[in-house]
């Protein structure tokens, strides 16, 4: 018989509502109290699972790579940007902001 390693990855998500003059402020905020144990996700936050077959796993890992290095290169060029047009909705800034925040 083979050894397999197999992973079980579970999703716990949670809609927390927060006031703040834009999406950056909220995520912000959002991401400070996650990071303080403010908010706490547990069992009655379940979404969903996924097993996964480690052996397969470096596409998945190459690819979260490469999304932290273009995130890291764009974040800040991309914010000046957002800062002096006046913060526009739709700006790809904005989704930076969203993608760092799901990566951190």
């Amino acid at each position: 018989m083979e050894t397999f390693k197999i992973e079980i990855q579970e999703l716990l998500a949670r809609v927390v509502e927060v006031q703040a003059e834009n999406i950056q402020e909220a995520f912000s905020k959002v991401n400070e109290q996650y990071k303080k144990a403010e908010i706490v996700l547990d069992y009655n936050d379940f979404a969903e699972v996924n097993f996964t077959d480690i052996n397969s796993q470096s596409k998945t890992d190459k690819i979260n790579s490469l999304t932290i290095e273009v995130i890291n290169y764009l974040y800040s060029d991309e914010q000046k940007h957002y800062e002096e047009s006046n913060q526009p909705q739709n700006h790809i800034f904005e989704k930076l902001v969203q993608l760092k925040s799901l990566i951190d």
